[in-house]
């Protein structure tokens, strides 16, 4: 009896000591955040459609959609990076211990659930604003991107130029695949990176680079130079509209192999219509090209191979964009450029943040777990 220790009762308020100092250091994640609710209230200050959205459904959001579909996610990097370059006597037996081995250890509950409350408050913001971008700014801009593509494309279209090359019908099919997998790559970074079992400049760059690209370029940007995108463009009554060839392009090959996109594009234009809750239309900037190029600059530095193939993506995301109606090529550049520019500026913060004593502190707490 004398070699029995009571090492588990004092290891319970040791994790939630570890808890409040997590909170406390990751404090940084929240600023952004309330600067996005902050900045929404004033732009729906006149709108009386503005709805306002329930914490406890995002909550229930992030438990019931977010986390599963970015563990299921964090399981396919992990298996691809398995069989192609660690290569263990038995991926999936392996697989198995690192999923095991995530519930036996607390840290990555300590590091995660100080961003998960952060990304709450950050998509009460984002959430409010998107689908009242028209309220506080109807459309006005769709003419301008338009002939600045043209002006910058020697005076085509650019999806005229990409036709001959992605427009066959399994091609344009494997971008739309492609491109709604964006969710599923957004999701399972938000995992690999949040729920790491130490915090680390990386880490923090990229969550800070993510909220203040969407801050500036989904929020204020967005409203500033609202446009609805080519898919919408007759459909908001600009005429004549340059892009219904490829629309019906686009249709026609759904009639024998499906455009996921498609069926988005047209339950965003219901929202829009009044016809079913609005979701929101917006395609200046990008935020799906702005966000591929985070995913590949974060990646880079913990996996080379999957960063390569998040560079990849980031293309297809570009090319995908015009060719499946959503984006004018500007918008994608615009938002590409805007990332890049978070990610220097998200830098400098993570590095000064990761250099104070209270981040050293929680580092050590973790390493005894």
């Amino acid at each position: 009896m004398s070699e029995v220790t009571l090492s588990t009762p004092a290891a319970t308020p040791d994790r939630a000591r570890l808890l409040w100092l997590s909170l406390r250091q990751q404090w940084i994640f929240f600023v952004i955040p309330l600067l996005y609710v902050a900045t929404t209230t004033w732009f729906l200050r006149d709108v009386p459609e503005a709805k306002v959205a329930s914490v406890r459904a995002l909550v229930m959001g992030m438990i019931t959609l977010t986390i599963p579909a970015g563990l299921v996610a964090v399981f396919l990097f992990r298996l691809g990076q398995y069989v192609l370059v660690l290569k263990p006597e038995s991926p999936s037996r392996q697989m198995i211990a690192d999923v095991t081995g995530l519930f036996r250890k607390p840290a990555a509950f300590i590091v995660g659930l100080p961003l998960l409350a952060a990304m709450v408050i950050f998509n009460k913001g984002m959430l409010e604003l998107k689908p009242m971008i028209p309220y506080v700014n109807p459309f006005a801009w769709d003419t301008t991107m338009a002939t600045l593509d043209r002006s910058l494309h020697g005076g085509f279209d650019p999806w005229v130029l990409l036709q001959p090359i992605l427009g066959h019908d399994y091609v344009t099919f494997a971008i739309s695949v492609f491109y709604n997998c964006w969710f599923l790559a957004l999701f399972g970074c938000f995992m690999w990176f949040g729920f790491a079992t130490r915090t680390s400049v990386n880490r923090t760059q990229f969550f800070l680079a993510y909220m203040l690209t969407w801050w500036i370029g989904g929020g204020i940007l967005a409203v500033a130079f609202s446009s609805a995108g080519p898919v919408y463009y007759g459909g908001i009554g600009l005429s004549p509209d340059p892009f219904a060839p490829l629309m019906s392009y686009l249709h026609d090959v759904n009639t024998r192999i499906p455009i996921l996109s498609l069926d988005t594009q047209q339950l965003l234009w219901d929202g829009y219509t009044g016809k079913t809750a609005p979701i929101g239309i917006s395609a200046f900037p990008s935020m799906h090209n702005a966000s591929a190029l985070l995913f590949a600059l974060a990646t880079w530095r913990r996996c080379r191979g999957l960063g390569i193939a998040f560079a990849v993506y980031c293309g297809i995301i570009l090319v995908g964009s015009v060719h499946l109606g959503w984006h004018y090529a500007v918008d994608g550049y615009a938002g590409i450029a805007l990332a890049a520019l978070c990610w220097w500026l998200a830098g400098y913060a993570a590095r000064w943040h990761h250099a104070r004593a209270e981040a050293q502190k929680l580092d050590e707490g973790l390493a005894s777990l």
